[in-house]
Parts: structure tokens; C-alpha cells; sequence
């Protein structure tokens, strides 16, 4: 059985490891993202608390996490090219456990969430990766998300990020 849900706080232990193995894949990957310490299990935890964390279960294994929030990102305030004006929510944090990856669980996690996000009503869902994530931007074509420009996250190393829009309708 596989399925999407909210995170609760007996899931972090699970996601704290899915992030470090993804932390871990995108270092070897030669990409600069996640590598100064966040993702973290605070951050984690404020996302369980605040409901933007989501789990995805394999066979009663937590084997994902993605935060799907709902509240302004500072970080795209630089771009004047979004679709969508209001009523989007924001993606970050998504990552599969290096144990499961390549059987198509980022795609059936992906469809859950934009699923997801339609049912509570919004009509425009972003998202921002560096450009080596290739991976992720691949994944974000196949939803037809549409490239929108630079962003810059707080980063020592390289805050440069390619930002996304998918517009959905209802």
C-alpha cells in the first residue's frame, strides 16, 4: 500500500534520514543544495507543527517528505513573471530515501501533493531547485511546471535557484 499524508512527529527520526541521504546524494551530485546544514530536524519539526510536512508511505515505511507550504516565500518576491499573483502554495523539501529511488515514487508523491493542493482550493503551486538538480527538473517538466526565472536562497556556497509554476485549474 503507498500513500500520502501529513507528517506527525513520530515520522522525523524517518525524514531526519531521508534528508540526510538526500543531503548526501546531491553532494555527490557536485550540488551546493542542502550541503550548510538545512534541512534539519527543527526545520522538519516547525514544518509538522505548522501541517506543511507531508509523508510518503511504502508498505507502512515513511520512504518520502515534501513541505507544501501555504504562506508567502520571501524568496520569490524578485520575480515579476509568476503566473499566478495569489492563492499558490510553495514546495520545498522533497526528497526520497536513497532505498527507494528510481521505481517512480517521486512522481506518484508529486501527483499526490498537486492533488492535494487542488483540493484546498489553490490554483498555483511553485517550486525552486539549483540548476545542477537536474533530477528535480526533470521531474518538474513532466508536471508541465513552467520555468519562471532566478531566485536567490540564503546560501554560503551558492543561493542561485531555478524557480517553477505549475497553474492548475479545478
Amino acid at each position: 500500500m503507498i500513500y500520502t499524508r501529513l507528517a506527525k512527529k513520530e515520522d522525523v527520526p524517518q525524514i531526519v534520514s531521508i534528508i540526510e541521504e538526500a543531503k548526501e546524494v546531491l553532494r555527490k551530485g557536485g550540488s551546493p543544495q542542502w550541503q550548510e546544514g538545512s534541512p534539519n530536524e527543527a526545520l522538519i519539526c516547525s514544518d509538522i507543527e505548522h501541517d506543511y510536512g507531508y509523508v510518503l508511505v511504502y508498505n507502512q515505511t515513511v520512504v518520502g517528505y515534501l513541505a507544501m507550504i501555504n504562506k508567502e516565500d520571501e524568496d520569490y518576491k524578485i520575480l515579476d513573471n509568476w503566473k499566478q499573483e495569489d492563492n499558490y502554495v510553495v514546495i520545498h523539501r522533497v526528497a526520497i530515501s536513497s532505498a527507494y529511488q528510481g521505481k517512480g515514487l517521486a512522481s506518484y508523491f508529486f501527483s499526490n501533493i498537486l492533488s492535494i493542493a487542488l483540493s484546498k482550493g489553490y490554483t498555483s503551486v511553485r517550486i525552486d531547485t539549483h540548476r545542477v538538480n537536474v533530477t528535480m527538473q526533470k521531474l518538474l517538466e513532466k508536471f508541465s511546471f513552467i520555468y519562471r526565472g532566478i531566485v536567490f536562497v540564503e546560501s554560503n556556497i551558492d543561493g542561485e535557484r531555478f524557480a517553477y509554476e505549475l497553474v492548475m485549474e479545478a
